[in-house]
């Protein structure tokens, strides 16, 4: 009879397998902890938010097992402290998404005296973080000046990190209980390491920014948010950075919702990456060449939001 065995090619990658075959464990866990810590949380900010304070986050967990393994994990939390005249927001925002190739080979004498062989390695395909402050204040009804900064990570777009610095003016244009629409317009200062840094390239610039928000309550119970930042390079203008999000939220409870987003970066000038040459026989030459990667890349996501 046929035989069956798993040979990883080291123990990490057996480490790796297990931990894939046990994820839906693990994951089911964390959850019901996070929300017990979420509760928690809860009861114990409700005083803090009698005196302005406001918190949402969003969860999007995928896993698959089986003979495709892969799993991606998403998190996002807003803190927001709101006066009379100003607010004061914090955000912080992670996506990770894992797969394991896993490939099979044969051996043996015969077709019936054979052993199968596993080999599974698991392999990062998706990394996002990032973290920012701002702060609001209004000059008068329809008027209001803005001061924020951030960092972003996304080595898959060809950055380890960007530090961004802000401030400017904006004007809201529509406040009422079923819309807002406001729009913003200032200077930036960013300072950026790329993964594969340009030999030309310039790490430092400042910036020219505008942005909208809007938000519409079609119903008691879905909410539609669309939101678009513009950043022009002011020492490179054929550097211009978008970031476009458009969500559908649905309420299930008072706290606790359903969110659809779909999220477009667009970089006109975009990193580099470095590529080893090779021979048209497929030998190496030793050279390494400069490539841009894509201009523009996108993220649809699933959440689960709650409200504090």
């Amino acid at each position: 009879m046929p035989t069956r065995c798993h040979a990883p090619q080291h123990a990490g990658a057996l480490r790796a397998l297990t931990s894939c075959r046990a994820a839906h464990t693990r994951y089911v866990t964390c959850l019901i902890v996070g929300i017990a810590v979420a509760s928690t949380a809860h009861e114990a900010a409700a005083q803090e938010r009698e005196w302005g304070w406001a918190e949402t986050a969003e969860l999007t967990l995928v896993v698959t097992g089986g003979n495709a393994e892969a799993k991606t994990l998403g998190f996002r939390n807003e803190l927001v402290r709101s006066w009379e005249n100003a607010n004061l927001s914090f955000k912080l925002a992670a996506l990770r998404a894992e797969a394991s190739q896993m490939t099979q080979t044969a051996t043996g004498s015969s077709p019936v005296n054979f052993t199968v062989i596993e080999e599974s390695v698991s392999v990062l395909t998706a990394e996002n973080y990032s973290a920012g402050t701002r702060y609001d204040r209004n000059v008068n009804e329809r008027t209001f000046w803005f001061t924020g900064a951030g960092w972003e990570r996304n080595s898959f777009t060809g950055f380890d990190n960007r530090v961004s610095w802000d401030g400017g003016v904006g004007n809201t244009w529509v406040d009422n209980e079923t819309s807002t629409f406001r729009t913003t317009y200032g200077v930036s200062y960013t300072y950026q390491n790329d993964v594969t840094p340009a030999p030309d390239g310039n790490d430092k610039f400042a910036g020219l920014r505008v942005s909208y928000d809007y938000r519409h309550q079609a119903t008691p119970t879905t909410e539609f948010s669309s939101v678009l930042e513009a950043n022009e390079n002011l020492e490179d203008t054929s550097d211009l950075r978008a970031n476009f999000v458009n969500a559908v939220s649905v309420t299930m409870t008072s706290q606790l919702a359903l969110k659809v987003s779909w999220q477009l970066l667009y970089d006109h000038l975009p990193s580099m990456v470095g590529l080893p040459l090779q021979r048209a026989d497929g030998s190496s030459t030793g050279d390494t060449v400069f490539t841009l990667l894509n201009t523009i890349d996108h993220i649809l996501t699933f959440a689960l939001v709650a409200s504090f």
